[in-house]
C-alpha cells in the first residue's frame, strides 16, 4: 500500500515540477516573454514610431502588416473609423488626401514622453503623446494629441489591435 501511494503521489508530482518548467519560461517564442519586457516594449515603440511617420510620408507599405484581421483605426477625419487587417492602410490613405485637400506640406509627427504602457502576456495598452507639425500656406502649424494603442500578440507577432487619436482640443 505505501508504495502505491508513493507512486501515486509521486506522477501528480513530476508532472507539475515538468510542466511548470516549461511553463517558467524554457520556450522562447514572444508569448512566453516575460510579462512587461524590454524587448517587448522595443517592439511597440518601433511598430508606433514607424505608424507615425508612415501617417506623414504616407507609406503604406510600412505598414500593411502592422495590424490585427479585426482591427479598428479612429481619427477626426472622415469617415472617423476604418476596419480590418489593412485599417492602418486606409487610415495614412485618409491623411494624404485630407493633406492635400488642405494643402498641408511637410507632415511630421513627434512622439512624446510615454508615461502610460501596461502590457499582459498577450496585450499592451499604451498612450502615447504625439505632436504633428506642418505646413500650410507657407505657415507653419502644429496639432498636439495623443494616440491610444492596444496590440495583440498573434501568431508570436505583436500586432495593432486599436489605435484611436484624440487631438489636445478634444481632451
Amino acid at each position: 500500500m505505501k508504495r502505491f501511494l508513493t507512486v501515486l503521489f509521486s506522477v501528480p508530482f513530476a508532472a507539475l515540477v515538468f510542466s511548470q518548467a516549461g511553463y517558467a519560461g524554457i520556450k522562447t517564442t514572444a508569448a512566453h516573454n516575460a510579462v512587461d519586457s524590454a524587448a517587448t516594449r522595443k517592439i511597440v515603440i518601433g511598430i508606433i514610431n514607424t505608424v507615425i511617420n508612415a501617417s506623414g510620408t504616407f507609406d503604406v507599405k510600412a505598414i500593411s502588416d502592422f495590424y490585427t484581421p479585426n482591427a479598428l483605426v479612429a481619427d477626426e477625419e472622415p469617415p472617423f473609423s476604418w476596419n480590418g487587417p489593412t485599417a492602418g492602410v486606409q487610415w495614412v490613405n485618409t491623411v494624404e488626401k485630407t493633406c492635400k485637400d488642405l494643402r498641408i506640406k511637410k507632415l511630421k509627427g513627434r512622439m512624446g514622453r510615454i508615461s502610460v504602457y501596461l502590457q499582459s502576456e498577450e496585450s499592451v495598452y499604451v498612450i502615447v503623446p504625439v505632436s504633428y507639425v506642418g505646413e500650410i500656406k507657407d505657415q507653419s502649424f502644429e496639432e498636439d494629441g495623443a494616440f491610444t494603442f492596444v496590440f495583440r500578440l498573434v501568431n508570436d507577432k505583436w500586432l495593432i489591435k486599436s489605435q484611436v487619436w484624440v487631438s489636445r482640443k478634444g481632451m
